[in-house]
């Protein structure tokens, strides 16, 4: 689903977009397309500035405010309905989310399925390399090995993500 370039609100079939404005990417609600028109015929340029949103990190011309206890804070539109029906808890810039107690079993069936099509397309192509060897049958085979691999990478990496470990990166010296 499209959200609006403007405010973050999602949109729906009535979607505006300048036209003949190159300029001006993306899709906008009819609340933020006049805003932003206005903008562009007085000065001939979008002068407003975009700012983060401080829940999701994506930028956006119009946030809306949110003060709850401890501080005041700038959402989009669907962080702001969130944070206001309390789906989502409000956290500070520096923390990092919460860990999950465990994996989804959706993802540990990407992984296993990655690692049985890297079993399957290495002996694949082990039996086919007899004396009724052809060239699609090895090219099947390898192909099917570095899809698993890459599966499995794939899977890895987001599980890395969601748990909130990064791999070490190696440190740039001068």
């Amino acid at each position: 689903m499209t959200h609006c370039s403007g405010c973050g609100m999602a949109l729906s079939w009535k979607k505006y977009r300048f036209q003949r404005q190159w300029r001006i990417p993306g899709y906008y609600c009819k609340n933020c397309m006049l805003e932003l028109g206005r903008d562009f015929d007085k000065y001939g340029t979008i002068k407003l500035p975009t700012r983060r949103c401080d829940l999701c990190d994506v930028e956006y011309y119009f946030l809306k405010p949110f003060n709850r206890g401890s501080g005041h804070k700038n959402y989009c539109h669907v962080c702001h309905e969130a944070a206001t029906n309390g789906v989502v808890a409000p956290r500070e810039k520096g923390t990092p989310p919460p860990q999950p107690k465990k994996l989804p079993l959706v993802m540990m069936i990407f992984a296993g399925l990655g690692g049985f099509m890297m079993i399957a397309g290495l002996l694949f192509t082990m039996m086919s390399t007899g004396s009724d060897a052809n060239i699609m049958s090895i090219l099947f085979g390898a192909v099917t090995t570095a899809l698993g691999f890459v599966l499995i990478r794939r899977t890895l990496k987001s599980r890395s993500m969601l748990l909130g470990t990064n791999p070490s990166k190696p440190e740039m010296t001068k």
